[in-house]
């Protein structure tokens, strides 16, 4: 009898497998058999004086900077590791939530099985805490994969062969350069350079040179809209936006206009330290695989590698090709998805095997 009910566990469609990209700013959910089944902020606000949720997901995004001293809009995840345990338990909690809401089986579906990326160089401290959060929001089995090694089986790479690949992953908090062969990852380097410093980079540039204080959305904003990592235009300033924000000199509304060309300029110490991660990554690979790397190029993925430019001035900086993924905000849970539906198959590119009663 308990053989039997063994077997209804592990076939019932009751029970669910994910996939969760965790990033700084972003939570993608794969659900097997289903595809991505969510594309969520992760932010979080919280009532300090209750300590209760207020809003998760782009409902508290749209809080950043705008709430009450009662009431904060943090982010759980940062640099791709968690860095608020209690919040990022509850938004996990919450995630789970939503997808089973959404699932026609109702209070009887469960999440049997999860596979969640993490960077190259995570701790195991920042490995167990993963596990810990996911364990505890009732998850049975939770599995780890190096997101690089995610984004390689998300592109469609063969990984089986004695080849070595380029990736290059610029998300929200991190860039993590990694050289994979073979199934495995060769070297790599993570520096807290990405989309959200490129921000913080854009509000220091308005505030010297303009004494204007502005916000990370409004940061974000030019960043998406006139940001770019190469001229785009002969003079460099064919494009600009009007700023809106508090003069502070004199306290008081104040806008100004903001050039591409002075975007970039803001931008450009941190896209140098990028592309230098990049280079400083290819010389401490194996000389066998530089063949390879030459042959195949890089492959540029993550939401901040979708800079106007940003695989030019790659391309520039090394002498190596730039391959933008077709998906480049989804390749992580997009290989999870591939792993899931090819289970037993692919579970040696897993991390760990983590099961609990």
């Amino acid at each position: 009898m308990n053989k039997f009910f063994e077997h209804i566990f592990k076939t019932n469609t009751l029970s669910q497998e994910v996939g969760f990209d965790l990033g700084t700013n972003k939570i993608s959910v794969y659900l097997k058999n289903q595809g991505i089944v969510l594309n969520e902020s992760s932010v979080v606000a919280v009532n300090n004086k209750t300590d209760q949720i207020v809003a998760i997901g782009r409902e508290a995004s749209a809080m950043i900077g705008k709430t009450p001293q009662h009431i904060t809009a943090t982010k759980p995840l940062v640099n791709g590791v968690i860095s608020d345990f209690e919040v990022a338990e509850k938004m996990i909690n919450y995630l789970l939530q939503k997808i089973k809401e959404n699932n026609k089986a109702g209070k009887f579906w469960f999440v049997r099985r999860a596979i969640v990326g993490v960077p190259s160089n995570c701790t195991e401290v920042e490995k167990k805490a993963v596990e810990d959060i996911f364990h505890n929001a009732g998850v049975k089995e939770v599995y780890l994969i190096e997101k690089s090694l995610a984004i390689a089986i998300g592109s469609g790479l063969l990984l089986k062969e004695p080849k070595g690949h380029l990736i290059v992953d610029i998300g929200g908090g991190i860039t993590e350069v990694a050289v994979i062969s073979l199934g495995g990852v060769v070297v790599s380097q993570n520096i807290r350079i990405a989309g959200d410093k490129l921000n913080e980079d854009i509000i220091r540039y308005i505030r010297d040179n303009f004494k204007l204080a502005i916000g990370d959305q409004t940061a974000e904003k030019i960043k998406i809209t006139i940001g770019s990592a190469v001229a785009t235009h002969a003079s460099g300033d064919a494009s600009y936006l009007i700023v809106q924000g508090r003069d502070l000199t004199k306290g008081l509304p104040k806008e100004i206009k903001i050039t591409e060309k002075e975007v970039r300029e803001a931008m450009a110490e941190s896209l140098d330290t990028i592309v230098q991660t990049i280079k400083n990554t290819i010389e401490t690979a194996p000389p066998e695989l530089i063949p390879d790397i030459m042959n195949h190029g890089i492959l540029l993925t993550g939401g901040s590698s979708l800079l106007k430019g940003m695989d030019k001035l790659i391309e520039s900086s090394t002498g190596l090709e730039v391959n933008i993924a077709d998906d480049p905000i989804n390749t992580v849970v997009r290989g999870e998805g591939i792993i899931l539906e090819n289970f037993d198959g692919m579970k040696a590119y897993l991390l760990s095997t983590i099961t609990t009663n």
